[in-house]
């Protein structure tokens, strides 16, 4: 019996070798978890408290929530964030879509959140803004929307974290897990 088709045994297992490691690649996603983490920092300046809030996103994952969002602002210039081909209007359109999808309610009011900058590191962006508030003595009913590129990803966390040093310098800590079932949470902080 003739053979059709030979090659020597060391091409044989290059060729065996690139098909594995394809394999194996084309299988293996950008991060693992679709994640974004939230700090609320309450910090009291005589008679107004201020939240410091803090996202902290994927950049990837950032982009595509704008170009799916803003697909006329987006469809010839991507955001291309922290590139030095950012698109000019990156940050206005990463506050506007925060502000869409984050909310915050103290005593049944909205609070506007006032974003006021970023930062990047590596493949993350930090995303940071704020709210005034008078003080109050007493806990507050807080309810929280945290949506985070829950409308690009059904497998989206997001952590929330909540800070507050009350009076004698009680520390007060809360964390709230935010999911596609769970986006809106409400607690007595």
């Amino acid at each position: 019996m003739k053979k059709i088709f030979h090659l020597p045994c060391f091409y044989q297992r290059l060729v065996f070798s690139f098909f594995i490691i394809f394999l194996f690649a084309s299988f293996i996603p950008k991060h693992a978890m679709h994640l974004s983490i939230t700090e609320m920092d309450f910090k009291e300046k005589g008679d107004i408290t201020e939240i410091q809030i803090s996202h902290k996103i994927f950049v990837d994952d950032l982009e595509k929530a704008l170009r799916k969002n803003y697909k006329t602002v987006f469809e010839k210039d991507k955001p291309n964030l922290s590139t030095k081909t950012q698109h000019k209007e990156a940050e206005k359109y990463m506050y506007e879509y925060l502000k869409k999808v984050v909310d915050l309610k103290i005593k049944n009011q909205r609070k506007e959140i006032n974003y006021i900058g970023v930062e990047f590191e590596g493949d993350v962006v930090w995303v940071y803004g704020t709210i005034q508030k008078s003080n109050s003595e007493d806990n507050e009913t807080i309810s929280i929307k945290n949506m985070i590129l829950m409308d690009v990803f059904d497998d989206q966390r997001n952590m929330l974290y909540l800070y507050k040093k009350g009076v004698e310098n009680n520390e007060q800590k809360e964390f709230l897990n935010f999911t596609l079932d769970n986006r809106i949470q409400t607690i007595s902080f």
